[in-house]
């Protein structure tokens, strides 16, 4: 799908594809690209930043691994219960996320619940936790507007 972009003051017009790509009939959008990029990009600086902190960059690893289904999940379950009665006459739709459908809150209330869970299970200190990776949010938020813009 092909967007026309205009920047009046600069006479600019630019024609963007929001699909980046296409796999095997599958489209791959611009966004979903940036926000992996995002995720791949805090990794990487949470590796550099592992020994300012006391935990260790597999319990950084493994929680992402844990977070990031997790957070998807309680999004689109967010999101469904807010608009439910679209979904009673056609249950199945719940599952179909390409069609959007993902509220952000519900995926902050799961990466929260996952954190604090994972933690108490690993016996790290939540708020340390969170201290270590608070300072990527505004790193996925940027690069998600960035996805946006495409």
């Amino acid at each position: 799908m092909m967007k026309e972009i205009v920047f009046s003051g600069l006479n600019i017009k630019l024609n963007i594809n929001s699909v980046a790509i296409n796999i095997f009939g599958i489209n791959i959008y611009w966004y979903a690209i940036f926000i992996v990029l995002a995720f791949i990009i805090a990794i990487f600086l949470c590796k550099k930043d592992k020994r300012n902190y006391n935990i260790s960059f597999d319990n950084i690893l493994q929680l992402a691994i844990i977070m990031i289904p997790v957070s998807i999940i309680c999004a689109r379950l967010y999101f469904v219960l807010f608009k439910m009665n679209e979904y009673v006459q056609n249950p199945i739709e719940i599952l179909n996320i390409r069609n959007g459908g993902l509220a952000i809150y519900g995926g902050i209330i799961g990466a929260i619940v996952t954190i604090i869970i994972f933690c108490k299970i690993k016996k790290i200190n939540v708020l340390d936790m969170l201290d270590y990776i608070v300072v990527y949010l505004p790193l996925r938020a940027g690069y998600r507007k960035m996805g946006k813009f495409f």
